[in-house]
């Protein structure tokens, strides 16, 4: 096992044993009342890393009493407290349990109006926020669609996960990518389902973007990407979403030449929302079928992603 792929494994372990010791410690909160989250003992039949974080996506909140509104009142800095914990654990488990648990969490939480809009919201600030520290689509999605069903809001309300949720459904991973018609500097126009590699890394950026810069850096002296690029396992493709060639023209050349680099011609992007950017730069990573592998990751989990092609764990 190479050094990087000790590193994370490593976090993954440490990450795993902070979250199980802190489950049952809270904030120091204000007030007559210290209360203390009702933590969940995971059963000892229960012996892998998966299946205990599965038993607490589920069970979680057992304990917890949705009825009691001082949860979410003076006693609110525990429940966050717990809240956070709660979305560590989910990325050990499977998606269908993630789901499951989310909505069961929400079903719980919707017999009280106050708890509701707590729970919903705190959701949406954590999935959501262009900085959030939990940022995943795939965990937003099943919260967006409880909240248009649920009863605890009234239609003005849904208007925000009515229009958000059919926009996130694009792209998903495991899907296939939306086409993106393309110009070059030179005026070639191009396609993204002509563009033929193993796997093919998406790039949407601006010319006049400090964090682009940036990541074009981390890019080009990335080992990993180097390497992939040389044994032809690799294209990368900068797309340029807004609407000042001249500007991006004359910044062309700060592009890598090994990048198709292009914008958007036909504003497909800004105009159909065919890609939803909810800030710059985005990467997506696709297969040669141009199946959505990684959506919108940072770019070190996918330098580990690649760095598991050219150089696979061996076998026990």
């Amino acid at each position: 096992m190479n050094r990087k792929r000790e590193k994370h494994v490593l976090l993954l372990l440490v990450g795993w044993i902070v979250v199980i010791t802190v489950i049952g410690c809270t904030k120091r909160q204000k007030g007559p009342e210290r209360r203390t989250f009702p933590a969940v003992t995971v059963p000892i039949i229960y012996a892998d890393q998966q299946a205990q974080a599965e038993y607490l996506v589920k069970h979680y909140w057992d304990q917890f009493d949705f009825s009691d509104s001082v949860w979410v009142g003076s006693a609110e800095p525990v429940t966050e407290q717990a809240l956070v914990n709660y979305l560590n654990i989910l990325p050990y488990s499977s998606y269908d349990v993630i789901c499951e648990g989310i909505k069961s969490l929400l079903d719980r939480a919707d017999t009280n109006q106050a708890m509701y809009a707590y729970f919903s919201s705190r959701m949406e600030f954590y999935f959501s926020g262009q900085n959030a520290t939990y940022r995943n689509d795939e965990f937003y999605i099943p919260v967006l669609e409880h909240m248009i069903a649920s009863n605890s809001l009234d239609e003005p309300r849904k208007v925000r996960p009515n229009t958000l949720l059919p926009l996130l459904l694009k792209n998903r991973p495991n899907t296939q990518a939306s086409d993106i018609r393309y110009t070059t500097v030179s005026g070639a126009k191009g396609s993204l389902y002509n563009v033929k590699s193993d796997y093919i890394m998406v790039v949407f950026y601006d010319f006049d973007c400090e964090d682009c810069n940036v990541l074009k850096k981390l890019i080009e002296e990335s080992l990993i990407v180097n390497d992939m690029l040389k044994q032809r396992k690799l294209a990368i493709v900068a797309i340029y979403p807004g609407a000042n060639m001249e500007g991006w023209k004359r910044s062309s050349s700060q592009v890598p030449a090994a990048w198709i680099n292009g914008y958007d011609h036909n504003e497909e992007i800004a105009n159909e929302g065919t890609y939803i950017l909810r800030s710059i730069p985005t990467l997506f990573l696709l297969d040669r079928n141009y199946m959505v592998i990684l959506k919108e990751p940072p770019f070190d989990y996918m330098e580990f992603y690649f760095d598991n092609i050219l150089n696979p764990p061996s076998s026990p």
